[in-house]
């Protein structure tokens, strides 16, 4: 019995900290966030593309998780380090984990991409499919809207109006 109850008590102490532990990460992680928007709002600022744009493609990509991995693809705007690695080895970035980095490598290819399409539709869907005929550029060409590109430009549309634009 007295086994049990140190089990119970252990396991109870546990959970206490798993607890208190998951709000001072989300506490901090808060923090982080505001650095980031702001590093956002600077990089979009120098290549004129609408950071509410990014933030929305970060939460839709990683749910502002800088440690996300989905194959080859890492942290917040998920980049595929990959079909990246010239354009990482170009601005200098070692580490998609880094948030900094990763929304550089990210906002570049972003630019790009807006250089060559100009609708942020096409933009997002290269982003999201490449020129897949499906969902990414090819879609966009025979005039569908992937519901990811969608669900980005509602979301964008909506953080613009929160910031009051």
């Amino acid at each position: 019995m007295r086994k049990m109850s140190y089990a119970v008590a252990a396991m109870a102490v546990l959970l206490i900290a798993m607890v208190y532990g998951s709000l001072f990460l989300t506490a901090a992680g808060g923090r982080d966030r505001e650095g980031w928007i702001d590093y956002i709002e600077k990089i979009c600022e120098e290549r004129k593309i609408c950071p509410e744009l990014v933030e929305a493609l970060i939460e839709a990509e990683s749910s502002w998780d800088p440690y996300a991995t989905n194959g080859t693809c890492i942290g917040l705007m998920q980049i595929d380090q990959v079909y990246h690695r010239q354009r990482m080895q170009k601005l200098g970035v070692t580490d998609l984990t880094d948030p900094y980095e990763n929304i550089l490598v990210g906002a570049d290819f972003l630019e790009e991409l807006f250089w060559e399409y100009e609708d942020p539709a096409a933009v997002l869907m290269y982003y999201n499919a490449g020129r897949s005929d499906r969902y990414g550029l090819g879609a966009w060409q025979d005039g569908s809207l992937s519901e990811y590109a969608e669900r980005i430009l509602e979301r964008s549309a909506e953080l613009e109006r929160a910031h009051g634009k």
